[in-house]
């Protein structure tokens, strides 16, 4: 058979919220790379909140983060693209107009706007786990290396966010809560997986995915075969190729066995 890549999305796929990874998982992906299949994982963390040993222990070959911003194979960085600073400068005081509380993700740092997130338990998530590399905003300088932004913009309505920051950013609008991502123009979990194949040679016939959020889309649908899992959002999994069960139903397992990989 010949070589694949297959690309992972990490949150509501390969683990739960309480970062719960099914054992048939762990077994799928190792299986996956002992039969010479390369396995991604392919997310829109930023690199700095990609660390738990849990996850990284199971072995992949790269990381694909911040939705096609930051790429790494086998420990070697390939791609870190940096959010110009005087964008950065023009995009905080609209986020401040408009009460959006932000991430700013970088690939070893993250800078919260900790007043606007407060208490928030999502937030404080990253505090325990990035210890002195949880910065405020006001860390920010022109050598912050910031790849892509995440934004709460509760406070504002829908059309007004994207009219603020739509013209700078391609965004993403998640379907759940008031939770959207500003990437730089042009990237995306597509652009990275394209990146990827070029650079190990792999043909876009042998390329697999599995997601199950608004920002999976664009992966799915440029791999061979895209698929959802069972707990995927209803609008990621119409743009799917196939349906496997959920993650906690040995949705990866089920997926890569109904696909031939293992």
């Amino acid at each position: 058979m010949e070589q694949s890549a297959v690309f992972f999305d990490i949150d509501g796929t390969i683990w739960d919220y309480k970062h719960s990874i099914p054992e048939s998982t762990v077994k799928a992906i190792q299986t996956l790379r002992a039969k010479g299949h390369y396995a991604f994982l392919s997310s829109g963390r930023s690199r700095s909140t990609i660390r738990a040993k849990e996850l990284l222990d199971i072995g992949f070959d790269g990381i694909l983060a911040g939705c096609g911003t930051y790429i790494e194979y086998r420990g070697k960085v390939l791609l870190n693209e940096k959010l110009p600073w005087d964008l950065l400068c023009r995009t905080i005081p609209v986020l401040k107009k408009h009460r959006i509380a932000t991430f700013f993700e970088g690939s070893s740092k993250l800078y919260v706007d900790k007043k606007a997130f407060g208490d928030d338990p999502y937030a404080k998530s990253f505090e325990k786990e990035l210890g002195e590399d949880y910065l405020d905003i006001t860390d920010l300088n022109p050598d912050s290396i910031v790849n892509k932004l995440s934004i709460d913009y509760r406070h504002v309505e829908r059309e007004t966010m994207l009219a603020s920051l739509q013209e700078d950013y391609d965004v993403i609008v998640h379907d759940f809560g008031s939770v959207a991502e500003l990437l730089p123009k042009g990237f995306s979990k597509a652009t990275g997986i394209d990146w990827i194949c070029d650079y190990l040679g792999i043909s876009p016939s042998c390329t697999y995915a599995f997601g199950d959020s608004a920002n999976d889309i664009t992966m799915l649908q440029r791999v061979h075969c895209g698929i959802a899992m069972g707990n995927a959002s209803e609008v990621t999994k119409e743009a799917a190729d196939y349906v496997t069960t959920s993650m906690q139903e040995d949705g990866i397992y089920n997926g890569l066995l109904h696909v031939g990989l293992i």
